[in-house]
């Protein structure tokens, strides 16, 4: 009898270590990467900033459900738009948090990151206007150039038989340097006049003077606004009262926010910012729309982790190497390629805004 329950004991014993095996999960020992950015979540850019952090994550849960050679983390900062908090945050990450990556969007923290990043031999991807954010070996900027944008936006001034333009433009170093591509282009081409030019500071609540200085000289046909959000919104708003219509253009900046009732109907060039595909899954993924840049951003850590995925020990220049062999790829942003700079390549297209959304126009 003794030896039956022992038998028994050894038994119901065995079956136990084999159930507890089965419930051992094997450690994760593949190498970590963590990729960092630094993100405006608060402020009048929150809606970019929140938008950009989504697309991050989105793109990392879709890895993450990949059989990947590395395991990927993702830290986010709010930088609030503020150039001397991206700077504190980009210091962090690289030296705490020792990210192999940081992201960023618009120039403000973009210019700020730079130079750091480059310093450090740390990969920088951001969507930000002009060609500095990208300066530098480790650097990359992906939104559709000025050169690009400002060409479209000429094209189509002209198709609409624009014949006269006034310009509002605030005194930030991307919206000054577009708008000095997109003058140059007027001015060299000749068939359309600019009745006035304005620069008006960040942080302008009440355009009424700015936009009568600009009517003294003759009403314009169209005005061109480029800003930072809420500026389209407010300079519509006061064209309504001087003028007493919305007659208003720009490049993205219809798309900045979230409300956009004062654009209905109104066209616009945008940066390659978003295939319906990618649209309609960011929305059904979060229930709103990607905001500018936001399919960028996506694209930038989908990039990246491809490229580290690719390299040994996803070293900096290796990474650097695959970067630079991106060549006609179909992204959230449609077809693009990386040039010898770090600067993606890109189209940008007209669109009108609709019901509060932005619809391509058909040639």
């Amino acid at each position: 009898m003794k030896k039956l329950i022992l038998g028994l004991c050894a038994v119901l014993a065995l079956s136990a270590c084999k159930d507890e095996k089965k419930n051992v999960v094997q450690a994760d020992t593949r190498p970590v990467i963590k990729v960092g950015a630094s993100l405006p979540l608060t402020g009048n850019m929150s809606d970019i900033g929140i938008s950009a952090q989504r697309s991050l994550q989105l793109a990392l849960d879709e890895w993450n459900q990949r059989d990947t050679k590395n395991k990927y983390e993702l830290i986010v900062e709010d930088d609030g738009f503020d150039a001397k908090k991206v700077a504190m945050i980009t210091h962090k990450l690289v030296n705490q948090d020792k990210v192999k990556a940081v992201f960023t969007v618009f120039s403000i923290g973009a210019n700020v990151v730079s130079p750091i990043t480059q310093q450090d031999k740390i990969i920088h991807m951001t969507c930000a206007y002009g060609s500095q954010p990208a300066e530098g070996f480790y650097n990359f900027n992906n939104i559709t150039q000025y050169e690009n944008q400002t060409e479209l936006m000429l094209k189509e001034l002209k198709k609409r038989g624009i014949k006269s333009i006034g310009m509002l433009i605030s005194n930030n170093i991307g919206s000054t340097q577009q708008a000095e591509i997109l003058e140059n282009k007027i001015k060299q081409d000749g068939t359309i006049k600019i009745i006035g030019k304005e620069i008006f500071n960040p942080g302008t609540i009440d355009f009424r003077m700015i936009i009568q200085k600009i009517v003294a000289n003759g009403e314009p046909d169209i005005f061109y606004v480029d800003g930072i959000t809420p500026d389209a919104t407010l300079v519509s708003k006061y064209l309504k009262e001087v003028t007493g219509k919305i007659n208003l253009t720009t490049i993205n900046d219809f798309i900045e926010t979230p409300k956009r009732e004062s654009f209905e109907g109104l066209w616009f060039v945008e940066s390659a910012s978003g295939t319906d595909e990618f649209n309609n899954k960011f929305e059904n993924k979060y229930g709103e729309p990607v905001f500018l840049c936001g399919a960028n951003t996506y694209d930038n850590l989908d990039l990246f982790i491809e490229a580290c995925e690719k390299s040994e020990h996803c070293d900096s220049d290796e990474v650097v190497n695959n970067l630079l062999s991106v060549n006609n790829r179909n992204g959230a942003i449609g077809k693009f390629s990386i040039d010898d700079q770090g600067i993606v390549q890109s189209e940008a297209s007209v669109k009108k805004i609709e019901n509060g959304k932005a619809i391509k126009v058909e040639e």
